[in-house]
């Protein structure tokens, strides 16, 4: 059950502990469009006592502060249950997937967090046993398992292989790494937090502290691993290099020949320099 109605903007409070934080630079700019439009999507509230606490909407809250609003449409939730805690993370996660307004972090936290929530929900599903024991209660786990990503892809619009994958990264990066990213460059992209996940947490620090310093002593995560390997990071070229000798073998026939007749002076120069065709 919910209401719609108008809340004063003082007397709402944004709790601690949000999956995400609240980007200035956009709550500036959502306060002009409001100013120039008005509020179009209510944001999502409970009650508490005599004020009210956020569920979702902190952007769009901190926008009406920055326009200087007295009030701000509210949806007020009514959760039920010993569980209402949990529903109404659910509640903010699902807004914020909904919206497309997490980065790859706070995604792959967000459904982390779902998975938790989901085991709150269904207790059965958390117990079932070590994993890898499949005649008795690993049998078990993977089915919950199944069902939680499965009940999260029907929530979400996303597959279940991006569910699994999501919260396989989020729960392999330290505390300590999810926390350092925070804000980051590195957080935006996926694939950059699946390189980190594949490190040790010990690893994974020692690379934050060569691409987040002051100075960085590398541009990227693959530098990095290098660096602490001892081996010296690929140039430009050299990267270039084996991107071209990665995705060329796996072009079409007829693309390949492309890419070979748009080189051709250069190819015949070095087939007959290197006599190529004298044996």
């Amino acid at each position: 059950m919910s209401a719609y109605q108008s809340i004063k903007v003082s007397l709402i409070d944004i709790p601690e502990g949000r999956l995400r934080d609240v980007d200035q630079d956009w709550a500036e700019c959502l306060a002009g469009m409001f100013q120039e439009t008005g509020q179009k999507t209510p944001i999502d509230v409970v009650a508490n006592g005599r004020r009210f606490t956020l569920v979702a909407g902190a952007h769009r809250l901190t926008a009406a502060g920055i326009a200087k609003w007295k009030d701000i449409d509210a949806r007020v939730l009514e959760p039920q249950g010993e569980q209402a805690a949990d529903e109404l993370r659910l509640h903010e996660i699902l807004e914020n997937l909904g919206r497309k307004d997490f980065n790859a972090l706070e995604r792959c936290e967000a459904l982390a967090e779902m998975k938790r929530i989901y085991e709150a929900l269904h207790p059965e599903t958390k117990h079932g046993g070590k994993r890898g024991n499949q005649h008795t209660g690993g049998e078990k786990r993977q089915v919950a398992i199944f069902a939680f990503c499965q009940n999260a892809a029907e929530s979400t619009g996303l597959s279940d292989r991006s569910v699994r994958l999501a919260v396989q990264i989020f729960e392999s990066l330290s505390p300590e790494t999810r926390e350092c990213l925070k804000g980051t460059f590195y957080a935006q992209k996926q694939s950059d937090l699946k390189a980190l996940a594949g490190l040790d947490a010990d690893t994974q620090a020692q690379v934050l502290e060569l691409i987040l310093g002051d100075r960085p002593a590398v541009s990227s995560i693959a530098d990095a691993v290098l660096k602490i390997s001892g081996k010296a990071p690929e140039s430009d070229s050299e990267k270039r290099f084996r991107t071209v000798c990665d995705y060329l073998p796996n072009l079409p026939k007829a693309s390949r020949l492309g890419v070979f007749r748009q080189h051709r002076a250069e190819i015949i120069e070095l087939v007959k320099k290197e006599g190529w065709l004298d044996a």
